[in-house]
């Protein structure tokens, strides 16, 4: 009986997915600010930009889009990079509330996590993938207004 080395990850665990509910994963909701822009290879040249990327598990082209997440604690951290999985450009349901900002809720959410920073300062960080736009973030009910 050959044994396996132990040291490595198994297949299924690389690249491990979770499918939250947006509502549960962005409980204080999301906006994005700026535009939904193509995910390239790095090719080391500005002018000559590579290839769009691909998903490794469901192939579909990579879009980018810069985020806001008001109920991340940390200041460095609130802002960062949701990627979206569309064979063609995603275009959001929102309309903007300033200038290149919006609210918006994500349909498809794939979180997985990792670890970032460097050192004695290391934190777990996720990356979120999507799979599109939903129609509009719920807004929250306040109470009934009596008419006059």
């Amino acid at each position: 009986m050959v044994q396996k080395d132990t040291n490595e990850t198994p297949e299924f665990r690389r690249d491990f997915r979770f499918h939250p509910a947006f509502a549960d994963f962005y409980a204080r909701g999301l906006y994005q600010v700026g535009p939904v822009v193509p995910d390239t290879e790095y090719t080391g040249d500005p002018l000559r930009p590579g290839p769009q990327r691909r998903d490794p598990v469901s192939h579909e082209l990579v879009w980018k889009i810069a985020v806001l997440d008001p109920a991340e604690k940390h200041p460095r951290r609130k802002a960062y990079e949701v990627m979206l999985l569309s064979d063609t450009e995603p275009v959001p349901t929102t309309g903007e509330i300033g200038p290149d900002m919006r609210p918006i809720e994500l349909t498809g959410l794939i979180v997985t996590p990792r670890v970032a920073g460097q050192g004695e300062f290391k934190y777990l960080s996720w990356v979120v993938r999507a799979t599109g736009y939903a129609p509009g973030p719920r807004t929250p009910s306040g109470p009934a207004k009596s008419g006059d």
